[in-house]
């Protein structure tokens, strides 16, 4: 059976509190000022064993409109709605105030409960029945089951029980195989135990020792112990009233609102793009720049509402906003909100995150409105195909998955599905592009190459690197590398040590490259066994560094000299020294880099080198601080 939450909702003193006592044997209102006023201030919780044996954890919330903040804290992690009114008083406001939260939060699944049935007749019981069933009629719990209860007398709650039961046997199970995600509600310190977080998990499972991820501020603990229902357990999961101790983490580096986290599942954001609707009987539209609550989680958060792509939302609409927070939130898409007024506080809509970590838009871009569309109605080829289009470079099946709000299995299947599609393979893992992408980029640093070589007229052709920063900035090394090779492949470019032309370079840049290897080549076998480094040798023939470096490079690749460090050598010097260094050893047995550096008549900055060349070449080991011949 998958664990399911339970929360009630309804108007200040209307017996929710004194309801879950009957039904479950607890009295939620745990702190002294509840006791002393008679009324829910903060979330109570309880179990709730129902006939098929199967339990619900209950959230009670409070029915004050001054603590309709806290109601909502709690509303946004509940299956089952139980929504209370007292049949001696009727529909009120925030009967109705609650009602709309349900609604706003997609909660569908509920029974109405008409509380203290036996201070009134059985005709005025029927009326407030018809009153009720008119008000959800138009809501998300339309049709919804009402029985007449009574905490005192326990009249109807036999009814009742097994409406519950029926309603959670229907319900969705939360999603277990997704990453752990859990808001918290309350934060306190236990004697010998240290700090202890409750909260209802969303999704996944947290298991005993499981490193756990705090946002927004990033922080890191581990499940020393976890209790679901007051009980020890090694495992909760998805649905579940859970406690977590957490080990390495202070009562102070957590708060109300926080999320625990597998490490990296959701990031952090100070800007959300969403679907929001305003409620009906708001009395004005949301303008740009609104500022107002948003609620989401167990979170609080002030932020701006930019209304996207029209100059308002009316009453009963809905419309694209982007919320711009004054503190960063950790959302997910789908995640649902409610918004409240800034002052005075009052419900006024809510919606649903499209974007968790969006870019900033104007407001009447069409692009990014088209994007949210298809958010809107999870159009997969869409958004598949528009990250593949819009994408610098390729991109992983988790960079789409980001980009797109979709599951690595939805990926996949639009990738499978998709025509144009070009996969490169960036360190053993498939990466994606389009083919017109990849035919527009061919274009662009084939252009790019070709005005170089028009204003760099004796230039070989430009690092590789200096290349990568104009073409394509934010792609990882290796991906670029893989563009590169394709590049190569199709004879768009021609990649030389650190430099790439295009294949049609002047001949007459191609024959001064040519003969600038020469006088390299020439430089170096004159100069024995201590030849200048790169950065020496382009000073004294009046070239870049990096050209030099290349053209050395180039040289080395065709054999006509060899790389020892940072040092290029003629390989007839590297031929006489290991002709002396292996006659020495047959003789001596062993060799001091003192020693080599006065057989050869060389410095030090040369011999150490040489020394670690025929090392690496096979010629000879180092055996503490001297050197032998190999085998």
């Amino acid at each position: 059976m998958p664990s399911l939450i339970l929360g009630t909702a309804g108007h200040i003193d209307h017996g929710k509190t004194q309801l879950i006592k009957a039904l479950t044997g607890v009295d939620t209102d745990r702190l002294a000022e509840e006791k002393k006023r008679g009324i829910s201030i903060e979330l109570g919780f309880a179990n709730l064993k129902l006939p098929s044996g199967r339990s619900l954890g209950v959230v009670d919330v409070p029915g004050h409109e001054r603590f309709v903040k806290n109601m909502v804290a709690g509303a946004t992690g509940i299956d089952l709605v139980l929504l209370v009114v007292a049949a001696d008083d009727g529909v009120m406001p925030q009967t109705r105030e609650h009602l709309a939260i349900i609604d706003l939060l997609g909660i569908d699944r509920g029974v109405v409960a008409i509380t203290k049935a036996d201070l009134v007749e059985e005709d005025w019981l029927e009326l407030v029945a018809d009153e009720v069933g008119a008000l959800v009629a138009d809501s998300s719990l339309a049709g919804a089951p009402i029985v007449a209860v009574s905490s005192k007398t326990g009249e109807g709650l036999d009814e009742l029980l097994p409406i519950l039961d029926e309603l959670a046997a229907e319900a969705a199970a939360r999603p277990l195989e997704a990453p752990f995600r859990l808001p918290v509600d309350r934060v306190f310190t236990m004697a010998g135990a240290g700090t202890v977080i409750t909260g209802t998990l969303w999704s996944g499972s947290v298991k005993l020792d499981d490193e756990i991820e705090v946002l927004p501020s990033g922080k890191k603990a581990r499940a020393r112990s976890i209790q679901v229902h007051g009980a020890q357990v090694e495992e909760a999961v998805a649905g579940q009233r859970v406690a977590i101790n957490l080990a390495g983490l202070a009562k102070g580096d957590l708060a109300r609102g926080d999320v625990l986290q597998t490490p990296g599942y959701v990031r952090t954001s100070s800007l959300i793009d969403a679907e929001v609707k305003l409620l009906p009987y708001w009395r004005k539209p949301l303008l740009n720049q609104t500022r107002l609550h948003l609620h989401h989680g167990t979170s609080e958060i002030v932020a701006r509402a930019i209304v996207l792509g029209t100059d308002e939302i009316a009453p009963g609409g809905t419309g694209f906003v982007q919320l711009r927070l004054e503190e960063p939130l950790a959302a997910h898409y789908g995640d649902k909100f409610i918004l409240r007024s800034y002052s005075p506080t009052e419900t006024m809509g809510g919606g649903r995150v499209l974007d968790a970590v969006p870019v900033r838009h104007r407001r009447r871009d069409e692009r990014a409105l088209e994007r949210l569309d298809a958010l809107r109605r999870r159009d997969a080829e869409w958004l598949v195909t528009n990250s593949l289009g819009t994408a610098e470079s390729p991109v992983s099946v988790e960079e789409i998955g980001a980009a797109t709000q979709l599951d690595e299995v939805a990926v996949k299947k639009m990738l499978g599905a998709l025509s144009g599609v070009r996969v490169f393979d960036v360190e053993g893992r498939p990466h994606y592009w389009l083919a017109a992408s990849l035919d527009r980029a061919a274009k662009s640093f084939e252009d790019r190459l070709l005005r170089f070589h028009k204003e760099n007229t004796a230039a070989i052709g430009i690092d590789k690197q200096v290349l990568k920063g104009l073409m394509m900035p934010r792609a990882r090394p290796r991906v670029y590398d893989a563009v590169l090779a394709e590049l190569v492949s199709r004879h768009t470019v021609v990649l030389e040590a650190a430099l790439i032309r295009h294949p049609k370079a002047s001949a007459g840049a191609m024959r001064e490259q040519e003969e600038l290897g020469q006088r390299l080549f020439e430089f170096i076998h004159s100069q024995g066994v201590a030849p200048q480094q790169p950065r020496e040798l382009a000073e004294m023939v009046g070239k870049p560094p990096e050209q030099v470096r290349s053209l050395l490079g180039k040289l080395v690749g065709q054999g006509r000299l060899v790389k020892a460090g940072d040092f290029t050598f003629a390989p007839e010097v590297i031929e006489e020294v290991r002709a002396a260094l292996v006659g020495y050893l047959k003789e001596n047995e062993r060799i001091t880099a003192s020693e080599f550096r006065t057989l050869i008549g060389a410095s030090r900055k040369y011999a150490i080198p040489l020394l670690e060349y025929f090392d690496a070449s096979g010629v000879t080991k180092r055996d503490g601080d001297y050197r032998v011949l190999r085998g």
